[in-house]
């Protein structure tokens, strides 16, 4: 009689021990939650304002990898040169002249005599989306989430290439700027790349890099777009992350 007492004391003990060590392991978790939980709050507020559009060139300069990569597209269906254009859940557009050039065109299927030793711009793979004329833009857009970076080969109808570009979103301009690219007919890619994200780019090209307006005839080729996590899903990820670690702990104890 006296050993089943014992034993009965000592599993009520254990029970005891058990669900005191549940509570300490619950109480550890909710305060570790609550400690994490104003910078958690804070990242999500202060990412966007200061995020920035960060303009950089050369093939990979703007996007981290192919396992980012969202939308591309390279023009080589639009033989009828479209206006506008969609391909890679991008939609492509211009303002400026009528698509005619003395018959050939901007970009399209019968633009560049090959057999006559004339070539595209060395940084195009072929068909490109071009446009020119007063204060004439392309335009990129997507079709779907917001981009956190983009870059495309670049050209222009003037002998330099002096580009304008401008990010929007939502229809609010922000950011801009301008950057010289070389020489025309050997081309250069831009990549340009915003945290906060954008749903538009607008690309000129005039004849000077002081220019902000005039005359412009831009030309692109072979875009590349991506987007990354947004700031306050990584933070979800890390509450998740903490209440799934406090109710192991709690299974354990």
């Amino acid at each position: 009689m006296h050993a089943a007492s014992s034993r009965m004391h000592i599993a009520s003990a254990g029970r005891l021990g058990a669900a005191r060590r549940s509570a300490r392991n619950t109480t550890e978790t909710t305060t570790m939650m609550k400690s994490l939980l104003p910078s958690l709050v804070a990242i999500l507020l202060t990412a966007p304002a200061t995020a920035a559009v960060v303009q950089t060139t050369g093939a990979g300069s703007a996007t981290p990898g192919t396992s980012h990569l969202t939308h591309s597209a390279d023009f080589e269906a639009n033989t009828g040169l479209a206006n506008p254009w969609s391909e890679g859940g991008l939609l492509f557009g211009h303002t400026g002249l009528a698509n005619d050039n003395g018959g050939c065109g901007y970009a399209g299927e019968f633009c560049v005599d090959l057999d006559a030793g004339e070539a595209y711009s060395q940084s195009f793979s072929g068909n490109y989306f071009a446009t020119t004329g007063m204060n004439a833009y392309l335009s990129i857009r997507s079709t779907g989430a917001q981009l956190n970076g983009i870059e495309f080969a670049v050209d222009s109808g003037y002998a330099s290439i002096f580009v304008m570009w401008q990010t929007w979103l939502d229809g609010v301009l922000t950011g801009s700027g301008r950057t010289s690219l070389g020489s025309a007919g050997v081309g250069a890619v831009l990549g340009l790349s915003d945290v906060a994200g954008f749903d538009e780019v607008r690309v000129y090209a005039f004849n000077s890099a002081n220019a902000t307006s005039g005359y412009s005839a831009p030309a692109i080729d072979s875009v590349r777009a991506f987007t990354v996590p947004e700031p306050g899903s990584l933070a979800l990820a890390s509450l998740a992350g903490l209440g799934v670690a406090g109710l192991r702990r709690r299974r354990r104890g």
